[in-house]
């Protein structure tokens, strides 16, 4: 992986902005979208994600195990965009342990607090690409 889109998808990711979407698919290629902004990127190529809610991209990555994360950041001033897509496979879903306990306290700390955290997903990155790659 590239180590200045790894450090970007880091910064992106960890300033969890209300821009972050997860996409994701089933068996039978219905999609579903889901902002997701309680999460942390581990390492380099690894994520964990509180899921307090979006119970149809959780059956997704049930089903599937894949998705892709998108953060879009725009400076509607000068009329720009940058962001980054990060794409996932799952790995595990847990309800206890080190990074569900992090994600709790994450958590307790946002406008979310009132939601219980129902589980941690911990996603593997399997690729990251910038939201763009159209040559100037």
């Amino acid at each position: 992986m590239q180590n200045a889109l790894a450090e970007k998808a880091r910064e992106l990711l960890n300033a969890n902005l209300i821009s972050t979407t997860l996409s994701t698919v089933d068996s039978e290629y219905n999609v579903n979208v889901a902002v997701l902004t309680v999460l942390e990127m581990i390492g380099d190529d690894r994520i964990i994600c509180a899921r307090f809610g979006a119970d149809r991209t959780y059956a997704n990555l049930k089903e599937t195990r894949k998705g892709v994360f998108m953060v879009l950041v725009t400076d509607e001033q000068q009329h720009t965009k940058d962001g980054i897509r990060v794409y996932v496979e799952l790995e595990d879903d847990t309800a206890s342990g080190e990074y569900f306990e992090l994600l709790k306290e994450k958590l307790a700390g946002t406008p979310y607090s009132q939601f219980p955290l129902k589980n941690c997903l911990v996603f593997k990155i399997t690729a990251i690409a910038p939201v763009s790659t159209l040559k100037k």
